[in-house]
């Protein structure tokens, strides 16, 4: 049985699972939990947030019946900068000491205020040394981090490590293997990451500061609603065409065809710079049950399979555990909790 467990901090809900791995294309779900943000935030330098969290992540893990104390604990990915860069190829030890100078060039804040990380998404075959390195990149402010585990500690949790969003949902659609290549589009209350894997590789990622709080107040303005009427609007009839005279569709398309842009684009850079076609387009995230938001893709990138991501697909339910009808909402706590050290 796994001694950790995965938590995943969300804006609108918290959520944790415990797994415990049967090789590489199965495993056991020995605890699943999810309860509602009280704060709705997650600014850990606030006493006032804080305050609410404390006693709603107690809860969480008490509910779940987890008894361990660790965790691998996600960052929300509009806390992180990420990229996937090429550098030449160079030994491990090369490449520890010039990531930082890597991340120089796209951190916006100095280099000396964040943490670091990195894993080589692909690596040129022995004898091919003038072939570039592909490595991904990711840098979290130290102050956050500070903060976040200090709360870990209160909540008398310790965190073994700490992922971004990007990093657990890749690894749990990854999981027992992929054919070809796919596209996530993991759909959070703030924002919307977006990563290609081909061969359990990340080959892009890309993140939008667009979420299921965004098309809530979009469609508030649109509608002048208020956003309490237009959020049940949105979870009731989404993208159906034939509901309210389609005012409620034409209103979130008012940025969701930015999201299908930045989606095209992603297929588009995938086949010219990858040499790789997208054969899937896989969804996750409380937002990827927005209604017929999966047709709405298969019709723009016809060719293309829309599928709702199951984050269980190789997955048993332990001894009193339930896996809920809205799996994908998962997504980033199994992937946290698939971790191997």
């Amino acid at each position: 049985m796994s001694s950790y467990f995965g938590l995943d901090f969300g804006s609108s809900s918290l959520k944790v699972a415990q797994v415990n791995l049967l090789g590489t294309n199965k495993f056991v779900v020995n605890a699943l939990g999810l309860i509602q943000n009280p704060a709705g935030s997650l600014d850990f330098s606030d006493t006032k947030v804080t305050n609410q969290l404390l006693p709603a992540v107690k809860k969480l893990i008490k509910d779940a019946g987890i008894k361990d104390k660790r965790a691998v604990v996600s960052v929300p990915e509009s806390k992180v900068y990420s990229r996937i860069v090429t550098m030449p190829n160079m030994s491990d030890a090369e490449l520890a000491g010039a990531v930082s100078w890597e991340a120089e060039q796209f951190v916006p804040v100095p280099v000396s205020e964040v943490e670091v990380d990195y894993s080589v998404v692909s690596r040129p075959p022995k004898g091919a040394s003038t072939q570039p390195l592909q490595v991904y990149l990711v840098a979290a402010p130290k102050k956050y981090l500070q903060a976040m585990v200090d709360f870990l500690i209160l909540a008398g949790i310790e965190p073994i490590a700490v992922e971004s969003e990007m990093v657990a949902v890749s690894r749990v659609f990854s999981f027992g293997g992929s054919v070809g290549s796919s596209l996530l589009v993991h759909i959070g209350a703030l924002s919307t990451v977006m990563a290609i894997i081909e061969g359990g590789a990340l080959r892009f990622s890309y993140v939008m500061e667009t979420g299921g709080v965004s098309l809530t107040r979009v469609l508030s303005k649109s509608l002048a609603l208020p956003m309490v009427q237009a959020e049940e609007y949105k979870r009731t009839y989404g993208l159906d065409p034939n509901q309210l005279e389609g005012k409620i569709r034409n209103g979130l398309l008012v940025l969701l065809n930015e999201v299908t842009s930045e989606i095209g684009k992603a297929i588009q850079y995938h086949a010219t710079q990858n040499k790789a076609q997208v054969a899937r387009i896989i969804l996750s995230g409380g937002g990827a049950y927005l209604p017929e938001l999966a047709t709405y893709l298969g019709e723009k990138f016809s060719g293309i399979e829309v599928l709702m991501g199951d984050p269980f697909t190789y997955a048993v339910a332990g001894k009193g555990v339930k896996i809920p009808a809205e799996k994908t909402v998962y997504s980033v706590a199994v992937g946290l909790a698939e971790r191997v050290f």
